[in-house]
């Protein structure tokens, strides 16, 4: 509806409930001024409670200057971003996307607590038992990004 409305009006009603079918839309029938006024309407509304939730679609709507903006985001307000609701919702390639950068600010056991949290929750996505070893499997090559060498010696040991 909101295409149609645009495309006979120019008139663009976006909010955060539609933003993401419209861009949808907008993308599948090619109408690139749609796309860029919902481009615009994530880039405004975008906190670190959402970053997570919107690098996801950033990634899935191929919108790399999105994606950049989010991952900004992170990098300046990683423990709220990794404390947000959505975050256990992310996909594996965007988790080891965010896990691949150098910028994040946090402390290393925070982010691996951080991480146990989504593998967790990927378990049971999975309907996997939520055991070290299924941990371990979905993480896959996540794991071997976090930088264990970064934690005090007392911070390995404690797995806090």
């Amino acid at each position: 509806l909101h295409v149609f409305r645009f495309l006979y009006s120019d008139e663009v009603q976006i909010g955060p409930e539609t933003v993401m079918t419209t861009l949808y839309t907008a993308k599948k029938y090619a109408v690139p001024a749609l796309e860029a006024h919902c481009v615009e309407f994530l880039k405004k509304n975008l906190r670190a409670d959402n970053a997570f939730m919107l690098l996801t679609q950033a990634r899935l709507f191929d919108e790399p200057q999105l994606a950049s903006l989010c991952l900004e985001n992170i990098d300046k307000n990683t423990s709220d971003a990794l404390n947000a609701e959505g975050f256990t919702d992310i996909d594996l390639d965007t988790l080891v996307a965010v896990l691949e950068r150098d910028t994040l600010g946090i402390r290393e056991v925070r982010l691996f607590n951080a991480v146990v949290r989504w593998s967790e929750a990927e378990c049971q996505r999975q309907q996997l038992q939520v055991i070290p070893e299924n941990k371990r499997k979905v993480l896959g090559k996540a794991l071997s990004l976090i930088r264990f060498p970064l934690m005090t010696i007392e911070e390995f040991a404690a797995g806090n």
